[in-house]
């Protein structure tokens, strides 16, 4: 969104194509759509979403919404799909923001009805308002694990347990960023939010051992905390999460080098601040090209945006340097 807006800002001539069946992306998924009325549910920054999603729409960038790209070359060749007709593009410069995924966390049971993803059920909740139903164990570990149960608990339906399966070796190497993590705004806004979870849910820590039982289905969750006896817990839905990581598929597809990120543990394309690839004219933006959450992924849209303006002749280095300022610092 951000990618596209900055681009026809400029005067380019911008085509979105988006699988979505209106403009969000991953975080802000439904936000002009959502049937959650109570904003306090979905959270203050799911709903600045907005302001991204009306400057596209004021944009002169086009729109093809519920739309799947099945192929992409190196000539800048694009396969669309929408509505059950095919359809080949040229494009002078593609910018691929493909967004993040959650990392596949299999353990034994996993694939039992009633068992799914955070993501998953976040998406039910931002798309149709839907809760899981019965006992609900979250199970796993990262920020969006935290988030969807403050969003059960906001929404009146509290999680019957949290399992965090954080080693304590990352608490512990955590500690040499306290110094910068004390300073930042996300001590302000991960704290409380974890405070209020925990005031509605039981947290169990150093879950190991996870593992999901049922005659048919997810009836109850089993672990071991450290070194513990095993231990159980009743539960129709288990909604598992072990962090998210950049959707490299398109990015693979075309043949884009990827690079190793020790500390998040995943691939992503190469590219430089500007979003720029080692094949011209494609270029990667948002959690795409490496997770840094929401509003990194905005200010990589911007920088993406501008610098296809500036390749295109739209715009001069200067100029994009000039209009890149708020987004850099960002």
């Amino acid at each position: 969104m951000a990618a596209a807006s900055a681009a026809a800002a400029r005067k380019l001539s911008v085509l979105v194509v988006d699988e979505a069946a209106a403009p969000g992306g991953q975080i802000y998924r439904a936000v002009t759509e959502t049937p959650v009325a109570d904003r306090a549910v979905l959270g203050d920054d799911y709903w600045k979403g907005l302001a991204l999603t009306e400057a596209l729409e004021a944009s002169e960038a086009s729109i093809l919404s519920g739309a799947a790209l099945w192929y992409l070359d190196r000539d800048r060749k694009l396969g669309v799909s929408l509505r059950g007709q095919a359809r080949m593009i040229g494009a002078r410069h593609v910018v691929l923001a493909t967004g993040a995924l959650e990392r596949p966390f299999p353990i034994r049971g996993w694939t039992l009805p009633g068992v799914m993803t955070v993501g998953a059920a976040q998406i039910l909740l931002k798309t149709s308002g839907m809760l899981a139903t019965g006992r609900v164990v979250l199970a796993g570990c990262g920020p969006l694990l935290w988030l969807l149960a403050a969003q059960y608990v906001a929404a009146g339906r509290p999680p019957t347990a949290i399992l965090d399966t954080t080693p304590a070796a990352n608490w512990r190497a955590a500690l040499r960023a306290m110094p910068e993590f004390l300073a930042s705004p996300y001590l302000r806004k991960g704290l409380p939010l974890m405070l209020r979870v925990r005031r509605a849910v039981r947290v169990v820590g150093g879950v190991t051992e996870l593992a999901v039982e049922g005659e048919g289905r997810a009836q109850r969750v089993t672990f071991r905390r450290g070194g513990g006896a095993p231990q159980s817990i009743e539960a129709e839905h288990v909604l598992l999460h072990q962090g998210v990581v950049p959707n490299v598929n398109l990015a693979s597809a075309v043949g884009l080098p990827l690079a190793w990120d020790e500390a998040q543990a995943c691939f992503h394309p190469r590219a430089d601040e500007w979003g720029s690839t080692e094949l011209p004219g494609i270029a990667v933006a948002g959690d795409g090209a490496g997770i840094a959450g929401a509003e990194a992924a905005a200010a990589r849209g911007t920088l993406a945006g501008l610098e296809a303006a500036r390749a295109l002749g739209a715009i001069d280095a200067a100029a994009r340097d000039r209009l890149a300022a708020p987004a850099r610092a960002a």
